[in-house]
């Protein structure tokens, strides 16, 4: 399809159902008016050749009976629009339009019964040959206009473009409505969908028994629902009794890296490994946390809580340490975010930590509200994300070159994905670098 022409094409399902009904009903009434127009133009042409051989066959009977032993036309039986010319082509009687005159002596000299049309196409003649009782040849040309006939047609031709445009009206107005009725199951499937987060897994759809195909539909929405809550929980108490188990070893562990460090040990380089195991080992516990606040059914949205970009921004900048300039251009967003502050960090905090690893010199976040939510830029001036790793970015284990563990980003996307938001990589930064954009719904 041209693109001129996929502008103008019906946008929804109900549209082109509509669109459809009324193409079709077009169609059809197009189709009856040339066969009414067909129909009435037949008859016409039929009445009218019927009327001219009655007059002419009624005519010629009352001369054949007026002539005796020469042609004789009675003078007060002719009636306008007739002409009676003997086996000479000379007039004998009667008179015709002068538009016609020309037309009718033509016929004047015929041999055979034979029908013309008038200049003006608005008559049609009739020339019929006779002979009276004594052998006097003559023809008979008669007139009739076919005006009147005309005007019929044209009238039906009116009346069938209003019927039609008013057919075709009342056909759109009620395929606009019956779709409406029978689309509403689905419209209120979408609304509702809409209305859900990732980790609401009580709502259903509830169209009531299933009385026809779209309930039908929904019910089997309903059980498929049903199916995807049980696999979520199960992932769920996967996810919380993993973390439950790898807790206890890994603070086991940074407890014995923080007693050996306070040993005092003279030795650099254990030194330094033991801080890098506590490091580590605090990072992790972060990152269990954050599962288990998410496997946690429901209670990681909280959505009864909310929280403004001032009770965010101070542990964004706990994140980023002094290792770079962190520029804070947060203080435009005023607006109140649905999720509680804690759960908001979470979210955000790995962006702001990819993007300190990454930046030569400069970090900036930035805030903006839109209408239905609040959008967090996470910007660096660092070499930026390759092509080849975009489209696994925040996949699990994917990790750049630092040689990181690669969940950072794929949970701060669950994390916010869990309160309704998301976390995309911008198509490109001018100047290079790169750019996350963190989408909080607003309450």
């Amino acid at each position: 399809m041209d693109r001129s022409l996929r502008r103008f094409a019906p946008r929804s399902f109900r549209g082109t159902i509509v669109a459809s009904t009324v193409g079709l009903m077009t169609v059809a009434m197009v189709v009856v008016g040339l066969g009414i127009q067909v129909v009435l133009g037949f008859t016409a042409q039929r009445d009218i050749r019927q009327v001219l051989d009655e007059r002419s066959s009624a005519m010629v009977t009352v001369i054949q009976q007026a002539s005796g032993s020469s042609l004789t036309v009675p003078p007060d039986a002719l009636e306008p629009g007739m002409v009676v010319y003997d086996a000479s082509g000379n007039r004998v009687a009667g008179s015709v339009e002068s538009g016609v005159r020309d037309a009718a002596d033509d016929l004047g000299t015929t041999d055979v019964v034979r029908t013309v049309r008038g200049p003006s196409d608005e008559e049609r003649l009739l020339g019929t040959p006779f002979t009276t009782p004594s052998g006097d040849a003559g023809v008979l040309v008669v007139s009739q206009e076919t005006g009147p006939y005309e005007r019929s047609e044209l009238y039906a031709l009116l009346a069938t473009i209003v019927l039609g445009l008013v057919v075709v009206g009342a056909a759109a107005v009620m395929a606009l409505r019956v779709t409406r009725q029978a689309l509403r199951p689905v419209t209120q499937m979408a609304d509702r969908a809409a209305e859900w987060s990732e980790l609401e897994l009580t709502h259903r759809f509830a169209l009531g028994p299933p009385t026809n195909e779209l309930a039908a539909l929904g019910e089997t929405l309903d059980h498929l629902l049903d199916r995807v809550a049980a696999a979520i929980r199960s992932e769920q108490r996967l996810t919380s009794e993993l973390a439950h188990e790898l807790r206890t070893p890994l603070t086991a562990i940074q407890g014995t890296a923080d007693l050996a460090r306070l040993r005092g040990d003279e030795d650099d380089t254990l030194r330094e490994s033991l801080e890098q195991i506590s490091t580590s080992a605090r990072e992790m516990g972060v990152v269990i946390s954050t599962l288990l606040d998410i496997a946690r059914d429901g209670t990681a949205v909280g959505r009864e809580q909310a929280c403004r970009m001032a009770d965010v921004v101070p542990g964004l900048l706990a994140e980023a340490g002094d290792d770079v300039e962190v520029l804070d251009r947060t203080a435009g967003s005023t607006a109140r975010m649905a999720a509680p502050a804690a759960l908001v960090v979470r979210a955000v905090a790995p962006v702001v930590g990819n993007a300190v690893r990454h930046a030569r010199q400069r970090v900036v976040i930035d805030a903006t509200d839109h209408p239905d939510h609040v959008e967090v830029v996470v910007g660096d001036d660092g070499p930026g994300v390759t092509p080849a790793l975009r489209e696994t970015l925040f996949e699990p284990g994917v990790s750049g070159a630092d040689g990181g563990a690669g969940l950072g980003l794929g949970i701060a996307r669950r994390v916010a994905r869990s309160f309704g938001g998301d976390v995309t990589l911008d198509a490109g930064v001018d100047g290079g670098g790169a750019a996350f954009r963190i989408s909080v719904p607003r309450r």
